[in-house]
């Protein structure tokens, strides 16, 4: 049985992302949210649990070849699957426990090594993020009942200097003890800066909301929708050496225009 094309994984993540709306939403703001602080002091909640545990059923149940790389379980399949699904049940936990609504379930698969699809989905904000390779950047409200290429397309900024630029970042202590300090300087240098944190600073990149985002300290799941959803918006993510890769422990993005920039300002 042949692979499934790039939209085909698209749809079939879009429908996953249904199912983890239906549970976050249920959850969210409710009083059996069950949280829990992890060995590494970040929280975990019910809902984190279930949307993980009900996503990966559906993946093994639709391609059982398939492999999935969770935030809460680790990774389940061979070394060797023809494709890896990396899911982060709920991006900005710490959000979502607390009642603010910017969080998002992230759900991308990985073709023989190369990032293909891409899909957030923030409920609470009503709105949803995705991409896959060759096809385009797409947002639209949710609940969306249009097929996969009928959102509205989303592009990066032109935005190409960094004194008319706007920056955002994750947590400013990982961000200010990331590359040296020199983010620092990278901040003070940009036209407007805020700490929109998580997925949604990349999504408004992407968007041509903002030009930038950094994050000093990230994990494969936080970021491997959201590169292909801001490459195919026509920006880049990549590590402090410009590779476009999930597993350096840290991601600058930008809407390309400004990238080479940012990363000259960040090793010096």
């Amino acid at each position: 049985m042949p692979e499934p094309t790039p939209l085909e994984l698209l749809t079939f993540a879009l429908a996953l992302a249904d199912t983890a709306d239906r549970v976050t939403m249920r959850y969210y703001r409710a009083a059996d949210i069950e949280v829990r602080a992890k060995a590494d002091r970040t929280l975990v909640t019910r809902a984190d649990l279930e949307v993980e545990a009900a996503l990966s059923e559906a993946i093994g149940t639709r391609f059982p070849t398939h492999a999935v790389l969770g935030e809460e379980a680790g990774l389940r399949g061979g070394p060797h699957a023809p494709v890896r699904w990396v899911i982060d049940p709920i991006d900005g936990t710490h959000s979502y426990a607390r009642g603010i609504p910017v969080w998002a379930t992230l759900v991308a698969a990985e073709v023989a090594g190369h990032l293909t699809v891409g899909v957030a989905s923030a409920p609470a904000l009503g709105t949803r993020w995705w991409a896959a390779r060759g096809l385009g950047a797409y947002r639209a409200p949710i609940p969306f009942a249009g097929k996969p290429l009928e959102g509205e397309r989303i592009h990066v900024s032109s935005v190409a200097r960094l004194e008319e630029a706007q920056v955002l970042y994750g947590s400013y202590d990982l961000t200010m003890d990331a590359w040296g300090g020199r983010a620092d300087a990278l901040l003070r240098a940009a036209w407007r800066t805020r700490g929109f944190s998580d997925f949604w600073g990349h999504a408004l990149v992407a968007e041509g909301s903002a030009e930038a985002m950094l994050e000093g300290d990230i994990s494969p799941w936080d970021i491997a929708a959201m590169l292909v959803i801001v490459e195919e918006a026509g920006g880049r993510l990549t590590d402090i050496a410009g590779n476009p890769t999930i597993e350096a422990g840290h991601s600058i993005t930008s809407n390309g225009a400004l990238h080479e920039e940012l990363l000259a300002r960040l090793r010096t």
